[in-house]
């Protein structure tokens, strides 16, 4: 008679919902204790039930690459999609390992420690690497896919967010509420993700028929603080107010919401405000922030998926794919009647 889950675990003492648990390559089971049931079943020549179960094939490095570190380190974006990249690696028989990198380091030390980690693949967060940034990732002759920049110019795989899409839909909804005055609030750190936005910002302007206002474009500092501070220097300055502004990301829109209503401004009365990633976070402000959703449980996957075709078939050509966004209306923008 074929043995059952049940008979695994009393033969191991554990429980029955412990093995169904390997057997379907589910989370909650240690390493070790997964690997000790694995390993029975084979013993005992009952490979059949393991039909289902991804046997571990090594590691996955996820790198987290800082040049500057404000982006990284400032309510990181990439924690929110890290529950997706791990699933998508273990359903592929792999384990994720973090390795942390920076610009200040060698890239003797770079190497160093990517070699250390002992991966067949890299899934490289590089929401603040610059071009020059990938060489070591090209010299160290390890498969990898960059998350969270495109790298249009480069022979690299890719997965980022639609930046064009999101920023021209966030544009088009406050034109479609009646707004003709658009500003836009910037980061004064600088990545590659919020240059395209602005662009797209001024191109959207333009085609809208709007008017380019310098004077509606506000700077502010990546943390809480120096946006708060930013925002009202800004508005002590300010000769004259947009009726909205587009934010390069929600943290940064929630500093500045919440600096003007401690200064008496009314959002979305005096001013409507839109974000952009739809982070935790634009829910918890008054009022709930409008903003741009990038699908989380879609875009770290995606780049999981890429790395393992390249580390599957050897292709030499690069893939990139672009993460489409979708509008979520909540009660931050503020209809103007024309």
């Amino acid at each position: 008679m074929a043995l059952r889950a049940k008979d695994i675990a009393e033969m191991l003492g554990v429980s029955t919902a412990t093995v169904s648990l390997v057997l379907n390559n589910k989370p909650g089971v240690g390493e070790q204790k997964r690997q000790e049931i694995i390993q029975k079943i084979k013993d005992l020549n009952c490979e059949y039930m393991l039909k289902d179960v991804a046997v571990n094939k090594g590691n996955v490095g996820f790198v987290v690459y800082k040049r500057c570190g404000r982006i990284v380190d400032e309510s990181p974006f990439f924690t929110y999609i890290l529950e997706g990249i791990n699933g998508r690696i273990n359903n592929y028989g792999y384990n994720l390992n973090f390795i942390y990198l920076n610009k200040d380091m060698t890239p003797e030390a770079q190497r160093m420690q990517l070699m250390s980690a002992n991966c067949k693949g890299l899934i490289i967060f590089g929401v603040e690497m610059q071009h020059e940034d990938l060489q070591v990732f090209k010299d160290s002759g390890l498969p990898f896919s960059v998350l969270d920049n495109s790298f249009q110019e480069n022979d690299v795989d890719s997965v980022a967010i639609n930046n064009m899409l999101g920023t021209a839909k966030a544009i088009q909804y406050l034109y479609d509420m009646g707004h003709r005055e658009i500003g836009y609030v910037r980061s004064k750190v600088r990545i590659n993700s919020f240059d395209e936005r602005y662009q797209v910002y001024k191109q959207q302007l333009k085609k809208l028929g709007l008017e380019y206002n310098k004077g509606f474009v506000m700077d502010v500092g990546y943390s809480e603080i120096e946006a708060r501070r930013n925002t009202r220097e800004y508005l002590k300055k300010s000769a004259g107010l947009p009726t909205a502004f587009f934010v390069e990301n929600d943290f940064l829109a929630c500093s500045v919401m919440q600096e003007m209503t401690e200064l008496g401004y009314r959002v979305p009365e005096d001013v409507s405000v839109i974000g952009f990633d739809n982070r935790p976070i634009s829910q918890m402000v008054q009022p709930k922030m409008t903003t741009i959703n990038v699908p989380k449980d879609i875009f770290g996957p995606a780049a999981v998926d890429l790395l393992m075709t390249r580390m599957k078939s050897g292709r030499e050509q690069s893939l990139k794919i672009e993460i489409g966004t979708d509008l979520i209306v909540r009660d931050s923008v503020k209809r103007i009647e024309r």
